[in-house]
């Protein structure tokens, strides 16, 4: 299953999430200086998808994949990064910054998912006219902790 999804967010930020948890998105730990670098924040049940414009433009497409995505080569992309997300409800849902507008609510199976985010064109997000674009993969995965696969070094 693909969603294109375009919308618009506050503080830098969007989150995937189990339907109904709200984890700790406050908390210290959240939006620590290492998921502030990896541009992905984890709490129980919620991921937190730093975006790179601060219009809050946010342009992206999500994928629920059957298995491990197939894609390895990351030369078409400028940060890649992947976390655990564990979904008890059946429901994973995509929400803007505070949770004012939910963009997606989809039926999954119950499980621990891989939700890996690929950022691209995160350098024109600093135009007048942003190209970032975020693609979201997920599936079912034994839990791993947050790992980035390729860290974009900003110039700016």
């Amino acid at each position: 299953m693909k969603f294109i999804l375009d919308f618009t967010t506050d503080y830098g930020q969007f989150y995937i999430n189990e339907k109904d948890e709200v984890g700790d998105t406050g908390s210290e730990g959240f939006w620590s200086n290492e998921a502030f670098n990896d541009k992905l924040a984890v709490e129980k049940g919620i991921l937190g998808i730093s975006i790179e414009n601060s219009e809050g433009i946010v342009k992206c497409e999500l994928e629920i994949l059957d298995s491990k995505s197939l894609i390895s080569d990351f030369s078409d992309f400028d940060h890649v990064v992947e976390a655990n997300l564990e979904i008890k409800t059946g429901f994973v849902q995509i929400n803007d910054c505070p949770f004012t507008i939910l963009v997606l609510e989809e039926k999954v199976e119950i499980g621990n998912y891989r939700v890996r985010v690929y950022y691209s064109n995160l350098e024109s997000a600093y135009s007048e006219d942003p190209k970032d674009f975020y693609r979201i993969e997920m599936w079912k995965d034994i839990f791993s902790d947050r790992h980035v696969l390729k860290r974009f070094e900003n110039k700016f």
